[in-house]
């Protein structure tokens, strides 16, 4: 696809010849600057996509930062797909030229690439394929006092500690006891540990996960439990239900997902040469880093 012919239908789609001559126009005169761009989270062709970049993607169009990057990684390899297809002289105002098409044309993939316009049996037949991906785990939290040797003194050492911690007005009073040192004149080893909160899923050994699930209420459990680190005084901190989401719970998401899914399968078949060429690299901790964001900012109107 030749520039020129890139350049004229995203003005003629889009109604901005005018404005396409006045960015090119700036773009001329404006002095180039060469920015460092720090925490890089993706490379695109060379050039740094920073998660400042991210950031303020976020807050200009009130998104997520998975749909900040991926925004700013379509837009930039458009921008350098056009521009493989044949520069002007001066690249500053050809990419400020570009940077109108490549907004024109993405404007034109969402209109194509609807939510709403996705068949009702792709979006049934996606649901029941990843139906537990959708279902919330049930998560609970727990603190513990491992005594560690699988002896019956080790044993009676627990009971002992979870009886304690029935009979204390706040169960973490004992916690804390043994954590300071309560057990320093016992001849056996002790721990004592904080556990965040947990599925069933999670990797640690089957007999503690199972009394922590099987546990009713919140509070010490009513017996030791044997592991392969010995005897543990548990006591429950917190219960978190699980979420059984329905197919009407979660439609709205799946067409989301699809249809942007099918956005990227076209931008791909545009720039498929640079994908191809091992120009697109993230730096996934900077991105997980990213994700961790639990609210959106606002959008800038």
């Amino acid at each position: 696809m030749r520039r020129g012919f890139i350049v004229i239908w995203a003005c003629t789609v889009s109604g901005l010849a005018v404005g396409c001559e006045r960015l090119a126009t700036e773009g001329s005169s404006a002095p180039t600057q060469t920015a460092v761009v720090v925490e890089v989270v993706a490379k695109v062709g060379g050039r740094d996509i920073g998660a400042a970049d991210v950031r303020k993607r976020m807050t200009l169009d009130g998104v997520s930062a998975r749909a900040a990057i991926d925004s700013i990684v379509e837009e930039e390899l458009l921008l350098q797909g056009a521009q493989r297809a044949g520069l002007s002289e001066d690249p500053e105002a050809a990419r400020r030229v570009d940077r109108t098409m490549v907004r024109a044309l993405l404007h034109d993939l969402e209109k194509e690439n609807t939510p709403e316009g996705l068949p009702d049996e792709q979006v049934r037949e996606d649901f029941e394929r990843n139906r537990e991906g959708f279902q919330v785990l049930e998560r609970r939290g727990s603190w513990h006092v491992l005594v560690k040797a699988d002896t019956e003194e080790a044993r009676e050492v627990a009971a002992s500690i979870l009886a304690e911690a029935r009979n204390a007005d706040d169960p973490r009073e004992v916690f804390d006891r043994y954590a300071d040192g309560a057990a320093d004149h016992l001849d056996l080893p002790v721990v004592v540990e904080d556990l965040p909160a947990m599925t069933m899923k999670a990797q640690i050994e089957k007999p503690y996960k199972d009394a922590l699930f099987k546990a009713k209420t919140l509070g010490p459990l009513k017996e030791p439990i044997l592991t392969s680190y010995g005897w543990h005084a548990i006591v429950v901190t917190g219960i978190q239900p699980g979420e059984v989401h329905t197919f009407a719970d979660v439609e709205d998401e799946i067409r989301e997902r699809l249809s942007r899914k099918q956005r990227f399968e076209k931008l791909a078949e545009i720039v498929q040469r640079l994908e191809g060429e091992g120009l697109l690299e993230y730096d996934e901790v900077l991105v997980e880093r990213l994700m961790t964001v639990q609210e959106l900012p606002k959008r800038v109107e």
